[in-house]
């Protein structure tokens, strides 16, 4: 650890408040790891990570960027963590790997893996992978820090949590190992100390250094690895046995237990004794707890010893105990230190709310993602004096590993929309859509100097956009508005808008002299060169239907056929929906949604209950937030919404 070149502290993050291992984590990577001692005195093994060496002030990946290091973040059994920041200003965790401990071909391969699969991830509840580089001495993996720590620190400031707490969890972490298992993953090594809180205290799986992928090919895999406390027993069977996907299921049962009863349920100071309980199935519910039946039901059927008995992710979920109590609709930093104080006032409706929003937001419902795969490719380095191969670079403009998201994040001072870009988006179009855009913003200039009031004898609640599917990368972007109404703007350009309970659609595509044409068919009407996209609406009528949750609690508006979605635009804060009635609805990532209605005159907020209040919106900016439903951050996000719609007509 020593150096003589003093740490270059930053100041935003303290020691050990990252996504890493802390010092004391004890792994077990190897089968050599869970032999019986030795009669005489045991060798004390090398801890590889010693064997790194601490960075420069400045590290650079191979293009030049600068990193500089901060503080010193901890340390597992191979690496060690540092914090690093660009010249941006933006922070990172940087997993550091001694070239001095890749003594061999198959360690090599192992981190090549670990860089290569960790590289393939794209999910809310897995840390980001950012980059890798290498130095003379060191491999650099630089990940997205995540500054409140991990789950294993929380249990120990606060020793157990609640149920509701844990119901949260669960949901976050079973999200991210059904993502890892539908591309055919197995993490291996899930536990308390590689789950980490990101800035919003939402969860992050970290630590892919055991993960390993399950395929047809490789449909059991037998090394002996993990951390004792969370090792399934089929794995301590080794090639006698084999394991897979299941070992995840058992590890997240281990970390229930232990959230809800303050220790893991086969701990013990001996190694092998904990080895001879996994194997048994030797441990007990502590007989003063009041944890719930439900959740100790979970737990034995997640801890079954066969491991074809223990239920899958989504069976998981249809458990009573999801159910039986209280869910919040998110976590704040209060969770670290003590129980919070709002949980006994969530009743049980806005559990159910909460519950599904959850399971939503983590992608539960989401369709198959494409396997991970190792080429051979991925694994040989192109050139000797390096250990990186090309292929894993950052600089790889190929993309043939890099999964193809439905989600396509753009920044809003960005071109029009990726989903009209392939129609004829000519000077008419423009002219429409930025007409809309500058009444408004007009409208709000003489309501903000009062110049404009609304009649509030005429507000009404606006049509929104209740649920939205975005599979872009196939089909196009999937929509039901409040009015039950199901739309697709497909990636051609055009939109097929039909209506529950009725059997004519539709058409609307754009045109050169009226901007949008609008064509109406009949069920008995429809071309057959509308057959496809007849059964991609359909398909996403029923998906929605089943899956996802609407925005607008159950109250429907009268049909309007008038009213589709023109374009939308994502960006890190959020999704922006703009409809051709002249209204803007803003998703923002807290789960809050303002709508900016009839060209500015009002203005509606939806809380992440779903409550709904509209306003005339000089009544609002009067007040400096909304009277029933007001948001903390209304005046930050409404000043956001202006710039945003001003961005717009620059375009």
């Amino acid at each position: 650890m020593s150096s003589k070149r003093p740490l270059q502290p930053l100041n935003d993050v303290q020691l050990n408040k990252a996504n890493i291992q802390s010092p004391t984590t004890v792994k077990t990577p190897i089968k050599g790891a869970i032999s019986k001692p030795d009669a005489g005195k045991k060798k004390k093994r090398e801890k590889l990570s010693s064997l790194c060496k601490t960075p420069p002030s400045i590290v650079k990946n191979r293009h030049g960027r600068g990193y500089r290091r901060g503080h010193f973040l901890g340390e597992g059994g191979f690496a060690r963590c540092f914090q690093m920041k660009d010249d941006t200003g933006r922070t990172f965790a940087a997993k550091t790997v001694a070239k001095a401990s890749i003594k061999n071909e198959k360690t090599k391969t192992k981190l090549l893996s670990e860089i290569k699969i960790h590289k393939s991830m794209s999910h809310p509840n897995i840390v980001e992978f950012i980059d890798c580089f290498e130095d003379d001495v060191n491999v650099y993996i630089l990940l997205e820090i995540c500054p409140h720590q991990s789950l294993m620190e929380l249990l120990k400031t606060r020793k157990i949590i609640t149920e509701a707490e844990a119901r949260f969890f669960m949901v976050q972490v079973i999200g991210a190992v059904k993502y890892l298992h539908r591309r055919k993953v197995v993490h291996r090594d899930l536990k308390l100390g590689n789950i980490f809180f990101d800035p919003h205290m939402n969860l992050k799986i970290g630590d892919f250094g055991l993960a390993t992928i399950i395929n047809s090919a490789h449909p059991r895999r037998y090394t002996i690895c993990g951390t004792p406390n969370y090792i399934a027993p089929e794995v301590l069977g080794g090639k006698d046995v084999g394991h897979g996907f299941e070992v995840d299921i058992w590890a997240i049962g281990i970390m229930l237990y232990a959230m809800l009863f303050g220790k893991p349920p086969f701990q013990s100071k001996d190694v092998q004794v904990i080895y001879e309980r996994i194997k048994n199935n030797d441990y007990k519910f502590p007989p003063d707890s009041l944890v719930s039946l439900e959740a100790r039901q979970l737990i034995r059927d997640m801890l079954s010893t066969d491991p074809y008995q223990r239920p899958s992710m989504d069976q998981v979920l249809e458990y009573d105990w999801f159910k039986c109590g209280s869910f919040p609709s998110h976590i704040t930093t209060e969770s670290l230190k003590q129980k919070p104080k709002n949980l006994a006032f969530i009743t049980k409706e806005e559990s159910m709310i909460n519950f599904a929003n959850c399971k939503q937001q983590v992608g539960i419902n989401d369709v198959p993602k494409h396997p991970v795969e190792i080429l051979r490719t991925d694994l040989e380095s192109e050139r000797p004096r390096t250990l990186l191969p090309h292929s894993l670079s950052p600089d790889n403009t190929k993309n043939k590993y890099k999964e193809v998201s439905p989600v396509n994040i753009k920044p809003y001072k960005s071109k029009i929309s990726n989903q009209l870009s392939k129609a004829s988006y000519d000077n008419k179009m423009v002219y429409m859509l930025s007409e809309s855009l500058s009444e408004t913003l007009e409208n709000i200039k003489l309501i903000e100097t009062g110049q404009l009031q609304p009649d509030p004898k005429l507000v009404q609640k606006p049509q929104l956009v209740s649920k939205w599917v975005d599979y872009s990368n196939k089909h196009g972007f999937a929509y039901q508005l409040s009015t039950n109404s199901i739309g697709v703007l497909f990636t051609e350009g055009h939109t097929v808008l039909k209506f529950q309970d009725r059997s004519d659609i539709f058409l609307i595509h754009p045109n050169e002299e009226t901007g949008w044409k609008v064509d109406h068919f009949q069920r008995e009407q429809i071309p057959k060169d509308l057959s496809n996209e007849m059964q991609v609406i359909e398909f996403f009528d029923k998906y929605m239907t089943a899956h996802l949750s609407d925005v607008s609690s159950g109250e429907k508006h009268d049909q309007n056929g008038g009213v589709f979605l023109r374009r939308y635009t994502r960006d890190d804060n959020g999704i922006m929906f703009e409809l051709s009635n002249g209204s803007y609805q803003f998703n923002f990532k807290d789960h809050h949604k303002i709508v900016l209605s009839e060209y500015g005159h009002y203005i509606t907020h939806i809380t992440p209950n779903k409550e709904i209040e509209t306003l005339p919106l000089d009544y609002v900016l009067k007040n400096g937030n909304f009277f029933e439903t007001p948001d903390d951050y209304f005046t930050v996000k409404y000043n956001f919404m202006k710039h945003v719609l001003r961005e717009k007509i620059s375009i």
